[in-house]
């Protein structure tokens, strides 16, 4: 017999383009929706769920409000000082997760980890530190493993060796990436002032590891694009080439200096993509092309003649109002066992964004050592901000200008308490989570 979702009568009208309901607008009946079992299973959707259902431009969604993704700040202690760094601008104290800690986290995902039959939670041990300089990093992660986690890393790459390499590829990591934000000596030198060599050398130990593995393990590179570095972004590609890299994964910086606020490359975007694809006027719609001499300098020439909306080949892929965190399942843990819904609200820091200083407080949910991870998942509390931000019912402060509401994420002009995400740049496609 064929699994039944019901769906109670509701007004479609009254209701936004983007719809989540809550499970308690889902009941189960013989006159509804009628899904096979397997279709469910292959869906990852689980008797129990809570469910939410999303109302798009390609129809219905359902998905269950599941916990998919931890990133965990194993350390917020690093060997390197690069201009980007969120931790010039910060007043926080640094310090390294405890391995009791770390063994209670895990502990507190298993009743996800047991919920979940074809898709394991992923650890990605990232947050502001650099993972490697955790003292017991490699039991960390073989605690996660042994639990049948999956396990992602986001490394400065200067720790590591081939032999460090073979050992990451022994225990499964199913992702490595190594932030290089350069592709060559110079321009990394600038950037992060370490020796560009010694990271070369480390990525083809990853690459050269990866061919060994029992297990599929993904290596790439990470590029914080700004204009001290942006010109060598094309020698990068090269490099990810020769190595046969499988990404190179490519976000704008985060301002949180004023020397950083005056190389960002996305002002003139962050204010185009405000308005929603409806006012785009006219709207450019372009197959791919190659890109070659005859189509380049077309190509160019849009951007001359002004905006170009939305910028070619990203129709239908931007997204804009999208908190990536609360629609697809992910939050983040500080290293001293502080819970919150992103990376972004894990440490106060500033930021300078929509030609304004802001700062951003942190937002805490819950903490490991008093609660499971599943639990805090589950809180009321925390399960009305998914849905508010999932909903994305803030001001179009990119498009406004920005007012004295916005110099903090503390409250806004609708009047939204902490945390206000109306200039989020995660959320408007600006910053990518990794």
């Amino acid at each position: 017999m064929p699994s039944t979702i019901g769906l109670r009568q509701w007004n479609i009208a009254s209701r936004p383009d983007r719809l989540w309901l809550p499970v308690s607008e889902l009941a189960t009946g013989a006159g509804g929706l009628n899904l096979p079992p397997e279709l469910l299973a292959q869906a990852g959707l689980s008797v129990g769920d809570e469910l939410l259902a999303e109302v798009g431009p390609h129809g219905l969604r359902l998905t269950a409000d599941r916990l998919r993704k931890v990133y965990v700040e194993i350390t917020s202690t690093c060997n390197l000082a690069c201009a980007t760094c969120i931790r010039r601008a910060w007043d926080e104290p640094l310090g390294h997760m405890p391995l009791t800690r770390f063994r209670r986290l895990i502990e507190g995902l298993s009743e996800v980890r047991e919920s979940i039959s074809t898709t394991p939670v992923t650890l990605s041990l990232s947050g502001f530190g650099e993972p490697l300089m955790h003292p017991e990093f490699l039991t960390l992660v073989q605690l996660a493993r042994e639990r049948g986690l999956s396990v992602e890393l986001i490394t400065n790459g200067t720790l590591l060796d081939a032999k460090l390499a073979a050992s990451l590829a022994e225990l499964g990591l199913a992702q490595v990436a190594v932030s290089l934000d350069a592709g060559d000596e110079e321009v990394y030198g600038r950037i992060r002032g370490g020796a560009w060599g010694s990271i070369v050398d480390a990525v083809k130990a990853l690459a050269e590891a990866r061919r060994r593995a029992r297990t599929p393990m993904a290596v790439g590179a990470a590029f914080v694009a700004t204009l001290r570095n942006v010109r060598s972004l094309p020698r990068l590609m090269q490099l990810a080439r020769d190595l046969d890299l499988d990404f190179v994964w490519l976000s704008n910086v985060v301002p949180h200096t004023a020397e950083m606020a005056a190389e960002m490359l996305w002002g003139h975007t962050a204010w185009v993509v405000s308005f929603p694809p409806t006012g785009w006027r006219p709207r450019l719609i372009t197959a791919p092309f190659d890109l070659n001499e005859a189509i380049g300098p077309a190509l160019s020439s849009l951007w001359e003649l002004g905006p170009v909306l939305p910028p070619p080949g990203l129709d239908g892929l931007w997204q804009r109002n999208y908190c990536r965190f609360a629609h697809e399942g992910m939050l983040a843990v500080r290293w001293d066992g502080c819970v919150a819904p992103c990376l972004s609200l894990l440490h106060t820091h500033p930021e300078y964004v929509n030609g304004h200083w802001k700062m951003v407080q942190s937002y805490i949910v819950g903490h490991v050592d008093e609660q499971s991870l599943a639990d805090i998942w589950r809180e009321p509390a925390y399960r009305t901000l998914r849905q508010r931000l999932r909903n994305f019912d803030f001001p179009a402060c990119f498009a406004c200008g920005g007012c004295p509401d916005a110099e903090s994420n503390e409250l806004d002009c609708y009047g939204n308490p902490l945390p206000a995400c109306g200039e989020c740049l995660w959320a408007q496609g600006i910053v990518l989570c990794p």
